[in-house]
């Protein structure tokens, strides 16, 4: 059986459904793009109304995951009209017209985010990771952070952790094809490749400056250094000479499991 489509909220019309360039502009291709009706909705509700990702998904009546993607989708749209000439038509879509904002559903933001932790920094493996920093955010704002040790290493037991405290979604560093298998199959969006202060990363999420990253960005390598001095000490003839070998080898692996 076929998967039903998920309808979108729209909660407004386009006062215009359509943009082009001006007469001028003859040489241009004749070709257009079209900017479905909810990827037009995001943009009103993100880029115009300064909503957060979340308070467009709860309008919106779909995943904040969702959310990304259809943003994505449209700025492209527009980049691409606007830079190269073509015109846009907003037509379409998979959407149930309600005609009426709704302030209490739009402004619900509460969620848990999970952060790779440790001395207050995303660490740098999923699999591997010591601590989860959780974060309940409520209307954009941090209203509690817990650290919780990891009951064990592996990408199944740390899932099913999350999965129990209601986690949502992941910010992490390295994570590897198994571990990104199990998150979506919970329904937990990753945010993959995060680095630095674990407060400033659940910060820009808030506000809509990271990107789902639902790919594995880890090939389960290891990383070891090795340096070999050798010293040695030759008499000939009387004179004594002195040779020093260094030896330096590196082998990178990745435990992002």
């Amino acid at each position: 059986m076929a998967r039903q489509i998920q309808n979108k909220i729209i909660r407004s019309q386009p006062s215009l459904n359509s943009w082009s360039p001006s007469d001028e502009y003859k040489d241009l291709p004749n070709s257009k793009l079209i900017l479905h009706l909810e990827e037009w909705e995001c943009l009103r509700l993100v880029d115009y109304m300064s909503l957060s990702q979340q308070e467009a998904a709860a309008s919106m009546e779909i995943s904040r995951q969702s959310v990304q993607y259809l943003l994505q989708s449209a700025r492209k749209k527009v980049a691409r009209a606007l830079v190269e000439g073509i015109p846009l038509l907003i037509d379409g879509g998979n959407y149930e017209l309600l005609l009426e904002e709704n302030t209490n559903i739009e402004r619900k933001n509460e969620m848990k985010v999970a952060v790779t932790f440790e001395n207050e920094k995303v660490f740098p493996h999923f699999g591997r990771t010591p601590f989860f920093a959780i974060y309940e955010i409520e209307n954009g704002n941090i209203v509690e952070k817990s650290i919780l040790e990891t009951p064990a290493s592996g990408h199944g037991a740390l899932v099913d952790f999350l999965t129990e405290k209601n986690i949502e979604a992941l910010i992490c560093g390295g994570i590897g094809g198994g571990a990104v298998n199990a998150l979506r199959e919970a329904g937990i969006s990753i945010y993959a490749g995060a680095t630095g202060s674990a407060d400033e990363q659940v910060n820009s999420f808030i506000k809509g400056q990271l990107t789902v990253n639902m790919e594995a960005n880890c090939n389960h390598h290891h990383e070891h250094h090795h340096k070999h001095n050798h010293n040695h000490r030759h008499e000939n003839g009387g004179e004594c000479q002195n040779h020093k070998h260094n030896h330096n080898h590196n082998h990178k692996h990745c435990h992002g499991h």
